[in-house]
């Protein structure tokens, strides 16, 4: 859902301060953030999808080829970027000599770098955080999209890609209603096929929180704030009797789907699983959960078991 202005709440700050606690998605700011920058710098992904989303071409970003080959969207923007290394250790000597009007960040890369590159240039850094929250990762992508919107002067561009993730989520969801998935467990798995194994990943993920907006129940909600993801064996996966799965990486092909094991399972017995090709899942803004539900959607359109199991 849309929180239009919820991010626009008026926060006395202090440079190189941490926010106060609320319902907003910047973990540190300058003070003197510039109205419609026009050299922006974008040291992680998801800073440099907001930016794409919006139309925006950053004149530097920081893993720049690993962009341009997992999350490719809006990779047209970025054929002027200069790129900074990576979003571990950007490089502040490059960022510099382009002279950017700000640096956009996450405050778990790039925190303890927040005094150096204020000094550099205006700069924000998105809180990103595994912390349980009122807030799934599908609304704060949305928060931060808004914020940046409003300070580039892009709310149009915004309003669009918002516009079209909520009809992409509306599609989903109906289609997983038709199928009886309301209240039924429904989890995203990364298979580990030479293992056996499953990783099912934090509640504050982009893509636990896109399949929880389905209506179904995550049998394994991990909602540990120090923990990303788990590993499940496949005894946990065959006492769930009435288990939907959507397994994330584009396992479609892989002999284990094939073989006498799997083929025992309750889940595979009743053909109620799909697979989603995206390579990237973690963290991402609407543009990114657009896609992956639009993949969910057609996931659950091929599921063979038949609707409400």
């Amino acid at each position: 859902m849309r929180c239009v202005g919820i991010i626009l709440l008026c926060l006395t700050l202090l440079n190189g301060t941490a926010l106060a606690a609320g319902p907003d998605v910047v973990a540190y700011r300058s003070d003197d953030l510039p109205e419609q920058p026009q050299r922006i710098v974008t040291l992680d992904d998801l800073s440099t999808e907001l930016a794409v989303s919006l139309g925006l071409r950053p004149i530097g970003v920081a893993n720049l080829a690993g962009y341009r080959r997992w999350v490719k969207l809006g990779a047209d923007h970025l054929d002027d970027a200069v790129a900074l290394g990576s979003s571990q250790q950007p490089s502040l000597e490059r960022l510099v000599s382009l002279k950017p009007d700000l640096i956009l960040g996450v405050a778990g890369l790039h925190g303890a770098l927040f005094e150096r590159l204020d000094a550099l240039a205006p700069t924000l850094l998105w809180d990103v955080s595994l912390a349980p929250a009122p807030q799934d990762a599908v609304t704060k992508g949305e928060w931060m999209l808004e914020r940046l919107a409003g300070l580039t002067g892009r709310e149009s561009e915004a309003g669009r890609v918002l516009d079209r993730l909520q009809a992409a989520l509306d599609e989903a969801k109906g289609i997983a209603q038709a199928r009886g998935l309301r209240d039924e467990p429904l989890a995203v798995l990364y298979p580990l096929t030479q293992q056996g194994l499953f990783i099912v990943s934090n509640e504050q993920t982009l893509v636990v929180s896109l399949a929880d907006r389905l209506g179904g129940r995550n049998p394994w909600s991990l909602q540990a704030a120090h923990r990303l993801h788990r590993r499940i064996e496949i005894n946990e996966v065959a006492h769930q009797p009435d288990l939907n799965v959507l397994f994330i990486g584009g396992f479609r092909q892989a002999p284990f789907f094939q073989s006498r094991l799997w083929r025992s399972l309750p889940v595979a017995r009743r053909q109620d699983y799909g697979f989603l090709d995206t390579p990237y899942w973690s963290y991402g803004g609407p543009w990114s959960a657009t896609v992956i539900v639009r993949q969910m959607a057609e996931a659950l359109r091929q599921m063979q078991g038949a609707p409400g199991g």
